[in-house]
């Protein structure tokens, strides 16, 4: 490689890097205050959550029974997942999905940031994603049909269309 070479390639990667902190800061200059998390099972809304207030929103869909949110108040909401059905290693380190027979993805908010805490699928790729609260790196679990986008430019009033709050 040349010198030549070596100087476009640090000059794309400097515009890279200012471009996504461009896009990082015009995210965060239309947020409205609020920010929802919006959880997709099988290309269908079946919930979304208030990321600062720990408040939900359920669907009524036909997954709405495999939804559990009873353990909002700590920030964790079990969602259906299509791997996740051997729930071995989570009934170890969590009792109420034990008792309660929770089969699925639990996901947990903490600090207004959403990540999924526990799911079976190959090599767990969902689980290594890091926390998020941005629109620009939604959680997105393949093997499990889950896709979890963030939106940060609803107003408080847009959260409660037709469901089931909490």
């Amino acid at each position: 490689m040349k010198k030549s070479d070596f100087l476009l390639i640090g000059a794309l990667l400097i515009l890279g890097l200012a471009l996504l902190l461009g896009f990082k800061l015009s995210e965060n200059q239309q947020r409205s205050g609020a920010v929802f998390a919006k959880v997709f099972y099988r290309d269908t809304l079946v919930l979304m959550i208030d990321l600062d207030h720990l408040t939900y929103q359920l669907y009524d869909t036909p997954y709405q029974s495999q939804i559990d949110v009873s353990r909002h108040k700590e920030g964790i909401f079990y969602v259906p997942g299509t791997t996740s059905v051997d729930m071995s290693e989570l009934y170890l380190e969590d009792d109420y999905a034990r008792e309660q027979e929770i089969k699925g993805v639990k996901l947990f908010v903490s600090e207004g940031k959403i990540r999924v805490l526990y799911q079976e699928s190959p090599r767990d790729v969902c689980q290594l994603q890091r926390p998020t609260n941005s629109s620009l790196e939604p959680l997105v679990c393949l093997p499990n049909e889950l896709v979890v986008t963030i939106m940060t430019n609803l107003a408080p009033d847009q959260f409660v269309p037709d469901g089931v709050s909490g």
